[in-house]
C-alpha cells in the first residue's frame, strides 16, 4: 500500500494506492493548510477539489481518464447539485464515471466533499 501526501502525526493520507491497482482519495474545497473552504460557494469548492485531484493523480502518474467512480457529499444536495453538475461536466467532459451524490452534515463552513477512485494500470 502506498500513502500519498501523508503527514507525520496526521491521522489520514490525502490518497492511498491499494495493491498497486486502485487509488482512492477524499478531498475538500479547502486550500492545503487552510481551515475554511475557498470562497465562492459549491462550484468554487468543486473546482478546488478538481485542482487538488489533478495534482494527486499526476503524483501517482495518472490522469482524470483513470477515474472510475466518485462520491460527492453536499451540505444541501437539493440546492447545490445543479451547480456541481456544471463544474462536473466541464471537468470530466465525455468521461462519464460512475457517481453518487449525497446530502450530509459537513464540517462547519464546508459545502462540498468528494471521494474518488481511480484505476492504476499495470
Amino acid at each position: 500500500m502506498q500513502f500519498l501526501r501523508s503527514k507525520e502525526g496526521f491521522p489520514f493520507s490525502s490518497a492511498v494506492i491499494h495493491s498497486g491497482k486502485v487509488l482512492e482519495t477524499v478531498l475538500t474545497g479547502q486550500l492545503p493548510g487552510e481551515t475554511t473552504p475557498v470562497p465562492g460557494g459549491p462550484a468554487a469548492e468543486m473546482q478546488e477539489i478538481f485542482r487538488q485531484l489533478d495534482e494527486i493523480l499526476a503524483e501517482a502518474g495518472l490522469t482524470k481518464k483513470n477515474l472510475c467512480s466518485a462520491q460527492i457529499y453536499l451540505q444541501d444536495v437539493n440546492r447545490d447539485v445543479a451547480e456541481i453538475n456544471a463544474v462536473w461536466a466541464d471537468y470530466l467532459g465525455n468521461h462519464p464515471i460512475n457517481r453518487r451524490c449525497y446530502g450530509v452534515d459537513l464540517q462547519v463552513g464546508m459545502l462540498v466533499e468528494a471521494g474518488f477512485v481511480a484505476e492504476v494500470p499495470e
